[in-house]
């Protein structure tokens, strides 16, 4: 029977803290509700960016995967639930940023194409599209799907500072680190020859 017993009451403690409205403490120990960062409303979340961003710059030697993870989370939630605010596109861009150095290769793809789609006006729009491109050829190592991206990214910002970088993607696409240097190796040596003489 106590085994019964103490069996629902986990069940109960599991139940009640898998719910919307937890309670937790902060550091003063004063009682707080969680609320995620989806359901907040533009101050809060805010303020919660912040916070995450504090958080971690704090830590100096090494990312903290999970505090950016919270970021990239805090981030995106931001550019999908605000965003005609000030901020949405930079934040959206910085949550591709996060993804990326993440290796969440598939959420950087979207963050990016977000960026790129709904946001004409943005500075880094054009970053993003390269972005986008630099993270379907080195982390998903789809390189048809890369160089379609990095086409465009020519031909729609052809006198942008990154098409030299996107040139280069193409030439240079699905090469081994050994296969480059033993390129750039020739071309160097061929190049000494034709000074030389």
């Amino acid at each position: 029977m106590k085994k019964i017993a103490i069996y629902f009451l986990s069940i109960s403690v599991l139940v009640l803290s898998a719910c919307g409205g937890q309670e937790s403490q902060d550091a003063e120990g004063n009682s707080t509700s969680y609320v995620p960062v989806d359901k907040m409303n533009i101050k809060n979340l805010e303020k919660e960016i912040e916070k995450r961003e504090k958080a971690l710059n704090m830590d100096d030697k090494s990312m903290d995967k999970y505090k950016a993870r919270d970021l990239m989370e805090a981030y995106a939630a931001y550019g999908e639930r605000f965003p005609n605010y000030e901020n949405a596109a930079d934040r959206m861009f910085k949550a591709g940023e996060l993804a990326m150095g993440l290796g969440h290769k598939v959420q950087a793809i979207k963050y990016f194409e977000k960026v790129y789609n709904e946001y004409v006006d943005y500075e880094k729009r054009p970053y993003a599209l390269f972005m986008k491109g630099f993270v379907l050829e080195n982390q998903a190592m789809q390189y048809d799907e890369a160089k379609k991206i990095y086409e465009q990214f020519i031909t729609e910002f052809p006198t942008h500072e990154m098409v030299d970088d996107a040139e280069y993607s193409i030439k240079n696409m699905g090469k081994s680190p050994e296969e480059l240097i033993r390129e750039f190796e020739i071309q160097d040596s061929i190049k000494r020859a034709k000074e030389a003489a």
